[in-house]
Parts: structure tokens; sequence; C-alpha cells
């Protein structure tokens, strides 16, 4: 299928925002549908990582104050202003906040199962509701949004998304695209410490993209939307953490390590595919070449609140600039 309008002539201009690991920012995710508008983009492009990592409890007391802990400190909030201020800015960091009894709150610090549950439903709640977000700012235009998982997304999104007005969402699939060219998608991540939801080895991205490839007609005007950047180079360099997972540093300086993927390098390599569009590696922000191959991560500093992005205009099959973005 096409995303918004055909294009009928295949070497017209196509203006796309790109950004990635949003991780529940509130107001990232905002500032990301606004770019279509405020870049005049045609398409705006998601690349994996959408939810959040954390749920901060919030007990009401009997004195009717709230009491919760941020960055390891005892917060007291005063109902109405407070409460709604605290749970605003928690948003926007990316969290989850879950206003309880105080008795609701002593049963869920024992009960890691219920924890997970309460999780769960407080992420996809934000799913849905910014389905609902982009379907409200979206509709009327023609403006196309793709997306596909990060390796922390929970393989529920996807129901939510695929079925979500003006959302395109895809994952192991190559798909017809603006302006005559295709996007293959490819979300996940090779293995992390921490065990998140979607993580590959390197043989499964052998058998991923040997399902994937066929299906590509013309690898000149192919855009590859994959969620774990290529390994060793600027896209998946950070800090390299120790057992305890924390940075590790010589010198008094923290060691640079790599974490994308051999398997994605190979494939770009060999089959140079007009564009490589990556996230994942939030401190791997560049913009580099692969060969003839653009390959782009925009990083990420959502807890900042602050949209790193990439507008990147095709035109004749080329990629005509990419610019990284911030704001």
């Amino acid at each position: 299928m096409f995303f918004g309008k055909k294009n009928k002539d295949a070497n017209g201009k196509v203006k796309l925002f790109f950004a990635s690991d949003l991780h529940g920012s509130n107001v990232c995710f905002k500032k990301f549908i606004n770019s279509a508008k405020f870049y005049g983009a045609d398409v705006l492009v998601l690349g994996g990582d959408l939810t959040g990592k954390a749920v901060i409890p919030i007990a009401e007391q009997a004195d009717g104050t709230f009491i919760t802990f941020h960055h390891g400190e005892s917060v007291t909030l005063k109902a109405h202003g407070d409460l709604d201020e605290f749970i605003k800015r928690c948003g926007n960091l990316g969290f989850y906040t879950a206003v309880m009894p105080e008795s609701e709150y002593v049963r869920l610090k024992a009960d890691p199962d219920a924890q997970s549950v309460l999780f769960k439903k407080l992420v996809l709640e934000r799913v849905r509701e910014w389905a609902a977000l982009a379907a409200d700012k979206l509709e009327g235009t023609e403006i196309s949004l793709v997306a596909i998982p990060g390796n922390d997304d929970f393989h529920e999104i996807d129901a939510i998304l695929t079925s979500a007005p003006h959302f395109d969402f895809y994952e192991m699939q190559v798909c017809k695209f603006k302006g005559g060219y295709q996007m293959l998608y490819c979300g996940g991540s090779t293995p992390t410490p921490w065990n998140t939801e979607r993580e590959y080895s390197e043989d499964q991205y052998v058998a991923r993209f040997a399902e994937l490839l066929p299906q590509v007609t013309d690898m000149s005007r192919c855009i590859f939307n994959v969620h774990v950047p290529p390994l060793g180079t600027a896209l998946d360099t950070c800090p390299k953490l120790d057992r305890n997972l924390q940075v590790v540093y010589e010198m008094g300086m923290p060691v640079q390590t790599h974490a994308g993927s051999q398997k994605l390098l190979d494939v770009i390599k060999q089959h140079q595919p007009m564009l490589g569009l990556h996230g994942h590696i939030h401190e791997g922000r560049a913009r580099i070449n692969i060969g003839k191959t653009v390959c782009i991560n925009p990083g990420s500093v959502y807890p900042e609140g602050i949209l790193q992005g990439a507008l990147i205009t095709l035109q004749g099959g080329t990629v005509a600039s990419a610019s990284l973005t911030q704001g």
C-alpha cells in the first residue's frame, strides 16, 4: 500500500522527518507530530522505542497529601496543583505515574508480578493516547506517520498501532513508500544488558534479512528503517558498561564501545540501499556514508524534553539533503 496520497512522479520531491527512541516522553511525541507542519514534511517516520522504562507510584496519605520518590528522594505533593504538575513533568520525562492508596503501594512493593502488570497497563494506555493524538493532529492532512518497534517495545503495542488511524505500523515487511520508493522495516536490536522485549542474535539477523531482502525490488530506491544501527560506526558508539551496569572509565574518561549489528553493516555494504534510518544508541547521533548509502541516527535526549531528529529530502532516487535537527 501507499502511505498518503499516491505520487505519480517517481522523481518528485519527498520530505520526511525521522526521530527515534522517544521512550514515552509526551512532550517529545507532541513535538514529533508538530514537526510535520514546522518542517513541511510529507511523512513522519518513527524508528522504534516509543515506550518508556519505569513507573513512579504516588501514594495518597490520610491527610490528603501524596508521597512519591523521584531521583531517590522522597517528595510530598499537595492535591491538585502540585500533583498535576508532577504527573505532567514525569510524563514529559517518559515516566508513567500511578496514584494509589498507601495500602496499595505497600502491596505492590512486595509483588513484582503485580508491578509488571501495572507497568504494561500504563505503557499500553499511553500508546493509545499517542495514537489518538496523532489522529487528531493529522486528520484532514495527507501527512503519513510510519513506525517500527524498538527493542524496548512490548509486542502488545503492535495490534494497537496497526489498527490506529494515521499510524502505519510495520515490522519485518518491505512496503511501497511515497514517491516511488520502498521502505524496509526491521525492529528490535542486538542483545543488551537489560534483556529487553525484542532482542535478536546476529544469527537471527541473518535470518531476518534473508526474509526481507528478496522483497526489495530496487535497492537504489530503498530506505532501511532498522532500529539497530550498523556495528563499528559513529551511529552505534556508546559508553562501555561493567557487570554492575556502571560506565567504565579510563584516565577519567568514559571508555567507548559499539553495540550495533554486524549483519546489518554487511548487508548495507553489499546491497547499498539509498538510505538507512537507525536509532537504539542514544549517544550515536550522526550522519555517515557507508559506500553510497546515507545512514542516520538522530540520537535521543528525551529526558531533557528535547526532540532530536533528521530532516531528509528525497528527489530523483537520491538523498538530496539530510540534516540533523534539535528542538
